[in-house]
């Protein structure tokens, strides 16, 4: 009985592979399983903790990054259940070496380490004031800031940018199969659109704290659970590609399959809460950012459904999605009152010159660039700005009062990445987050990803972030800046995947 006959109820693995199914009918590593768990919960905690800007939520994220990490490189012992071509040994180290962010981060961090240990001002205050006392340190390596660990300093910034470098090196190394890759991406756009949601019900609501409990600052200017409006914009911007793009993959492989059903419509249903939610931040740069973007996934569906046929296509099931895509959005707009964000839009447009978030932005930004051209080389140190910029403020009385008032206006960012990345970073610093950047372009290309529409959109929405980046800060956000680095490496990692010849 312990043998029981083949039945025509039950394939053979042989059968499978010659199918090509063997790929697909194989279940996940153990490890891999695990590690889909722990950055799974990084990113998603990430993303409901306040967008992790503070010191409670940055070192829970740390903790979760160092043991994603770990497992990650756990070598891996496969069997015929995780994988047909029989029993066998994956060590994972030496994919490791081989990464190239994997040193280029490395130098970073230790970067960054200088400028830690060897302190160039001890930040204090005397009588409500704050100074900055200049003390003894070695002029010939990268300096920094002594400062409090709760406000910002250095070992802070290093925690952060720390747990994005854990993050980018688990996910390289321990993703080895596309349905992994492809079930992170998923919980990533479920995640972001029940906080999509979320906010929209704050909005409808007109509540003063977020998630209706915790007390915020400035009334007004949170979005779901985002302190920042113009966070949470940039935020739901990604998931909002990232989304597109699974929703376009999952089309065309039904389309190839021919397959009755697939997950597409979910996930155009997700995006057009998600773009809801976009809106009602009433963030002008995520508005208009979103709008190029959609214009653009538009125009290049349209010229992909006009040059490929799809005997699988049902253009009746194709013009209901669309209809239920553009009555969600236009009932949306319509309940909710979306004209806001144009308006403000417009403003943006037209009337930056009288507008004063917008003119005291650019004076913002003449200002820290100031501060970069004297320490353009090494920088101020990492985490510094809040405390460098004050002594550049003063020559622009136009950003130290608010019109009108007698308040004292602090700036604990450029808002601009870039230029506070200069201030901090100096053009070491700064010329090795370039490199990384060269050498993800430089992988994506090899792997042809403009042959990949899915991966296309991908890119575009992380080309979308860097863009905001140059008008805000989102990079200084740490839940934007993991999911950013985890849709990044993911990205690498499916090109990479599709480009290797199948059986």
């Amino acid at each position: 009985m312990s043998h029981l006959p083949r039945t025509p109820f039950r394939t053979d693995p042989k059968l499978q592979a010659f199918r090509g199914e063997t790929r697909a009918s194989a279940s996940l590593h153990p490890l891999e399983k695990a590690l889909l768990v722990i950055t799974g919960a990084q990113l998603v905690f990430t993303s409901w903790a306040l967008g992790t800007m503070h010191v409670w939520s940055q070192c829970i994220s740390l903790g979760l990054a160092v043991v994603g990490f770990v497992i990650a490189l756990i070598n891996r012992r496969y069997t015929e259940e995780h994988a047909h071509e029989g029993e066998f040994k994956l060590i994972m180290w030496p994919k490791l070496i081989r990464f190239p962010l994997f040193w280029l981060g490395l130098g970073l961090l230790a970067y960054m380490l200088l400028q830690a240990l060897n302190p160039a001002w001890i930040y204090a205050v005397n009588g409500g004031l704050p100074w900055l006392v200049p003390i003894d340190h070695l002029t010939w390596l990268p300096a920094g800031i002594e400062a409090p660990f709760n406000l910002m300093n250095a070992w802070r910034a290093l925690m952060i940018y720390g747990s994005a470098w854990l993050l980018v090196c688990a996910l390289w190394v321990g993703i080895t199969r596309r349905s992994a890759l492809q079930h992170l991406l998923t919980l990533i756009v479920a995640n972001g659109a029940i906080l999509a949601l979320l906010g929209i019900i704050e909005r409808v609501t007109s509540t003063y704290k977020i998630l209706w409990f915790v007390d915020n600052s400035a009334p007004g200017t949170f979005f779901a659970t985002f302190i920042y409006k113009n966070h949470a914009g940039a935020y739901f911007n990604l998931v909002f590609m990232l989304c597109v793009a699974l929703a376009y993959w999952y089309f065309a492989r039904g389309e190839r399959r021919l397959e009755r059903s697939n997950p597409a419509p979910v996930f155009a249903f997700f995006s057009a809460v998600i773009g809801v939610g976009v809106l009602l931040t009433f963030s002008r740069a995520a508005t208009l950012l979103l709008i190029v973007f959609t214009l653009i996934a538009f125009i290049g569906f349209l010229v992909r459904c006009s040059v490929t046929r799809g005997d699988g296509r049902n253009p009746l099931i194709m013009g209901m999605l669309c209809a239920m895509f553009a009555v969600f959005v236009g009932l949306g707009a319509y309940s909710l009152n979306l004209d806001k964000s144009f308006d403000r839009l417009g403003k943006l447009m037209h009337e930056g010159k009288i507008d004063y978030s917008v003119s005291s932005r650019q004076t913002v930004l003449k200002a820290a660039w100031e501060m970069a051209e004297d320490n353009l080389v090494t920088g101020w140190g990492a985490g510094s700005f809040r405390y460098m910029f004050p002594t550049y403020q003063r020559n622009y009385p136009e950003i130290s009062l608010l019109p009108g008032t007698n308040v004292q206006l602090g700036w604990q960012y450029a808002h601009n990445d870039y230029v506070q990345w200069l201030d901090e970073f100096g053009l070491i610093g700064a010329g090795l987050l370039l490199a990384m950047l060269a050498c993800g372009i430089r992988h994506l290309w090899r792997h042809r990803i403009h042959q990949r529409p899915h991966l296309m959109f991908l890119s575009l929405g992380l080309c979308a972030t860097l863009v905001h980046g140059w008008m805000d800060f989102p990079s200084h956000n740490p839940a934007i800046l993991l999911l950013w680095c985890a849709v990044a490496v993911l990205t690498g990692r499916w090109a990479e995947m599709e480009s290797r010849p199948r059986n």
